[in-house]
Order: C-alpha cells, then sequence, then structure tokens
C-alpha cells in the first residue's frame, strides 16, 4: 500500500468518481484494509447528509443530499464466499446512488 500510495490513489479517485457518476449511477467500493474502507465511508457519508443545519425544520430542495446508500454499511463476504475464496474475508463492499446532480454541476 506504501510503497504504491494507495491511499492517496483513493482520495484523488473518490471524488472524482463521485462527480463523474450522473443522477441514477452507481459507485461501489471494495476495500480489503480498513484505512481503506474509512476513507470510503467518509466519502459516501459525506454524499448521504443534508447541508442544511440540523436546526431546520425541513431540508430545503437544493440542500438535500446528492447521494443514497445502496448498502446498509458495508457488506462483507459470506461464509460460502470465504470458503471459495479465502482472500474475501477481509473484503467491505460500499455502494452510493447519485439521486441529484452534485452541487455547483450545470443542470
Amino acid at each position: 500500500m506504501e510503497v504504491n500510495d494507495e491511499l492517496a490513489v483513493l482520495r484523488r479517485a473518490l471524488p472524482a468518481a463521485l462527480r463523474a457518476v450522473g443522477v441514477g449511477g452507481r459507485v461501489v467500493v471494495e476495500s480489503y484494509h480498513s484505512l481503506e474502507d474509512r476513507l470510503v465511508k467518509r466519502a459516501f457519508t459525506a454524499g448521504t447528509r443534508s447541508t442544511a443545519p440540523d436546526d431546520l425544520p425541513f431540508v430545503p430542495e437544493d440542500q438535500q443530499p446528492e447521494l443514497r446508500s445502496v448498502t446498509r454499511g458495508a457488506e462483507k463476504a459470506t461464509d460460502d464466499e470465504v470458503e471459495q475464496n479465502p482472500r474475501a474475508a477481509s473484503v467491505r463492499l460500499r455502494a452510493v446512488e447519485r439521486v441529484r446532480p452534485p452541487r455547483g454541476a450545470a443542470s
């Protein structure tokens, strides 16, 4: 991971992928290390939250979340998958779907 600077690559790739996906498109990431999964979780969580202040009684249309979680948390490999492929034991899969254009994007 260190030699190939994989975490820095992931830090650049995640925002680029999230900006590039169109409405209805999905971004799916498999991570095999907790550091990778933490980056993915933070990026996905940021996109699934409203930008409106918490004390507002409603969320204005322009402050609705841009993304919707497809998975509930991180999906893990099943016992059958791990039995067939032991390397799958550490995998975590997360997915989000774009539900509205990115803020600041031309409509």
